[in-house]
């Protein structure tokens, strides 16, 4: 893994990863913009959070490539569809987890030098990064669940799936 100089705000994360993630999935299920989340998704989108933060480092590394970022994403967009997950809730949810990643890392964190400061600002833009990339892909999958499931269920020509997802839609054509 290349070095980023803000490892140990990444540990920190990683460390209280239990105490994000309780934080989360308590907003998560009072949030009425999550409100298709219920007791019976918590497990599995608990599982799917708790890998983001205990593997933070891993996920916002120089060295984790995009394309490692899209399977793993595109596949969560296809099983969030599939839990029946409207895709604007799925979308609130990394956001809200993002947010209060960052909300607990300003929190805990003590800065006092340029230095420091230097390591927020850094942690910062390879956390957007990553949840950037994550969004883009978990979209992608879930709208390709969606062809896929329109596939499914009427028999349609590519002229008519094409007024629905546009000719450059996916990129596994």
């Amino acid at each position: 893994m290349e070095y980023i100089i803000s490892n140990k705000l990444v540990e920190l994360v990683e460390k209280h990863s239990d105490e994000i993630l309780k934080r989360w999935s308590t907003r998560l299920l009072n949030d009425p913009t999550t409100s298709s989340y219920s007791e019976k998704h918590l497990k599995d989108v608990e599982a799917r959070a708790r890998n983001i933060l205990n593997n933070l480092g891993k996920w916002i590394s120089y060295d984790t490539s995009k394309t490692k970022i899209g399977k793993r994403y595109a596949e969560e967009g296809r099983e969030l569809f599939n839990m029946q997950i409207p895709l604007c809730e799925a979308f609130r949810a990394i956001i809200t987890l993002r947010r209060i990643l960052w909300l607990f890392i300003i929190n805990e964190s003590v800065f006092d030098s340029a230095f420091q400061m230097h390591q927020m600002m850094e942690m910062n833009d390879r956390v957007i990064l990553f949840f950037d990339r994550a969004i883009y892909y978990m979209t992608r999958g879930y709208t390709e669940a969606i062809n896929q499931r329109m596939k499914e269920l009427c028999d349609c020509d590519e002229k008519t799936e094409s007024m629905v997802f546009f000719e450059k839609s996916f990129y596994n054509k």
